[in-house]
């Protein structure tokens, strides 16, 4: 398990707790290794702008968010993922401490399975691609397209039918240029990218 540390938004009296507590967190952001610690921002919502709140939420960390309002997600319409929490107030200290193993085991399980391409975020775990807080799914065969084509850029069309639908590459078949029209228009759909994946001498590749 990774050594947690928090930051703490929206409460000192939180923060000051839990200084008296350190044998259970740390607060210096300053000492984190990179490759041995996870940051948790821990946000007490009701004293934060919404808008520093979802600026927050757009970070990709592991993150807390304290509320009195048993509504307040759905009331400010925000977007949490996975590795965020909602928790009201008051809470055992003690129980939060197991919520944040649970919440970074998560995180690690997410960062394990997300992909950078461009300025779009892949999971291949919950099969979706994300750019500029807009999400849409992803077909089982649209992502081992687009990871195929991450993988080795510059593939060509028998290839990616053996390889991707498991046709013979003699077989003549409609499955990639279906599977490819349908991925391209959700991607202009979605995010007005018209060269997510583009065609050059035969050969295919996600666009720089």
């Amino acid at each position: 398990m990774n050594n947690i540390h928090l930051k703490i938004l929206g409460s000192q009296a939180f923060t000051n707790l839990l200084s008296e507590l350190d044998y259970l967190f740390n607060l210096d952001e300053k000492l984190i290794d990179k490759n041995k610690d996870i940051l948790v921002k821990v946000l007490f919502v009701d004293n934060l702008d919404v808008k520093k709140v979802k600026k927050i939420l757009l970070e990709n960390l592991p993150i807390v968010l304290f509320s009195r309002q048993k509504d307040y997600v759905k009331k400010n319409s925000l977007n949490l993922l996975d590795f965020h929490i909602t928790l009201q107030v008051p809470i055992e200290i003690l129980s939060f401490k197991e919520i944040l193993n649970i919440l970074v085991s998560k995180y690690n399980f997410f960062k394990n399975s997300k992909i950078i391409i461009n300025d779009y975020e892949i999971d291949s775990n919950s099969r979706t691609i994300l750019k500029k807080n807009i999400i849409a799914k992803l077909t089982e065969k649209e992502l081992e397209l687009i990871l195929a084509l991450n993988k080795e850029n510059g593939l060509d069309k028998s290839f990616l039918l053996k390889n991707i639908w498991k046709h013979s590459i003699n077989l003549d078949t409609h499955a990639f240029e279906t599977h490819l029209h349908r991925l391209r228009k959700k991607i202009f759909k979605y995010y007005e990218d018209k060269n997510f994946i583009i065609e050059k001498n035969s050969l295919y590749y996600l666009a720089n």
